[in-house]
């Protein structure tokens, strides 16, 4: 019993010792984690009181440098990429704030981004933000989509810029109120739909219009337009369109087939005023439609070579010159695609055209 007794008494004895040593080390690191800590503010203390640039900035200057993040107007950000608007919300509460109150920054908005359900509260949000400045949208009818672009039809009013993607041009019907701000409109028609034309109600400043479909699928104030794209239109559909086109300027045309009306004087297309012609490069053979019309101001042209070859089979050069001297027009570009002919034939037939430019 006594040997216990003094076993214990060591055991007692040496954690004693252990602890004395340990509350030793601990006062050492105590003393060190104050030296540390002391550390530590002193440095949060310069740190606080030294001015960051970009705070010292006036929230107008902020919100100026915030529009130059995003894409400039009227291309769109993506919805939740860096180049997004709301990722300047998720930096801090002041710059939230500055966001937030800049409409300009949520002025373009790409609803073809949108891929879940999730997505379709964006436009909304979006639409509040940007205040009563006017918009770009780009939208489309695809499944579960149609949603997105539907919440900023109330809002056509403040269209500026529209480029829209349908599968179904009816979805066109849901658009009724006047779009008075509207400039420029793209329209693509991926599936063709036997509906009637769909009339777009006023839109006084609409001056530029891209179609990319088979037939007329909307009624639009053609005599205002200064710049047309038709693309994958039947050729026998463009006749009438041109003919009201009084004040086009630039005319882009990607046509099929020619049996759209007869030949002679009679059925001449006059563009008084268009200054660059461009057939595209994958333009059926619609040459009934290119000797057809007359542009006495045109300055710049860009047509496929098979065009000329068809239209004076061996006699390339022929057929260019009878375009040209039926307009009255003086040249000062030409641009060959699908050419076979060189250069220099081309620059010895027309020395008055400045720029000749032959692309095989």
């Amino acid at each position: 019993m006594l040997l216990s007794l003094e076993a214990d008494r060591a055991i007692v004895a040496e954690k004693d010792a252990q602890i004395s040593e340990l509350e030793a080390q601990i006062a050492v690191l105590k003393e060190s984690i104050s030296v540390l800590r002391a550390a530590k503010k002193l440095a949060e203390d310069r740190l606080n009181s030294h001015k960051y640039p970009v705070l010292t900035l006036p929230n107008e200057i902020i919100s100026e440098i915030f529009q130059h993040h995003v894409p400039t107007y009227p291309e769109p950000p993506e919805f939740f990429e860096d180049s997004s608007p709301t990722k300047l919300t998720q930096i801090c509460r002041r710059w939230r704030e500055i966001a937030l109150a800049t409409p300009a920054l949520w002025c373009a908005m790409d609803l073809r981004q949108i891929s879940s359900e999730a997505g379709n509260e964006m436009p909304p949000l979006w639409l509040e933000r940007s205040g009563c400045l006017p918009l770009s949208i780009h939208g489309t009818d695809a499944e579960g989509l149609f949603p997105a672009f539907s919440a900023c039809i109330p809002h056509c009013a403040r269209w500026e810029h529209l480029d829209l993607a349908l599968d179904h041009p009816s979805n066109l019907k849901a658009i009724t109120a006047a779009m008075p701000l509207l400039r420029t409109l793209s329209l693509f028609i991926s599936l063709e739909r036997l509906s009637p034309p769909h009339q777009f109600q006023h839109a006084p400043l609409l001056h530029s219009v891209v179609l990319d479909c088979q037939t007329p699928c909307v009624i639009l104030p053609w005599s205002q337009l200064t710049s047309l794209t038709l693309r994958c239109m039947f050729a026998r559909e463009i006749p009438p369109i041109l003919r009201q086109t009084s004040n086009l300027v630039h005319c882009t045309l990607l046509v099929w087939g020619e049996d759209f009306f007869g030949s002679g004087p009679d059925y001449d297309i006059t563009l008084s005023c268009l200054k660059t012609l461009v057939f595209e490069p994958d333009t059926d053979i619609s040459v009934v439609l290119f000797q057809h019309l007359v542009t006495p101001a045109l300055v710049c042209l860009e047509l496929p070579e098979p065009f000329l070859v068809i239209a004076s089979p061996g006699r390339v050069v022929e057929s260019l010159e009878a375009f040209i001297s039926k307009s009255g027009c003086r040249l000062r570009e030409l641009q060959i695609t699908h050419a076979s002919v060189s250069q220099e034939i081309y620059r010895s037939a027309f020395p008055s055209i400045s720029v000749i430019n032959g692309l095989e």
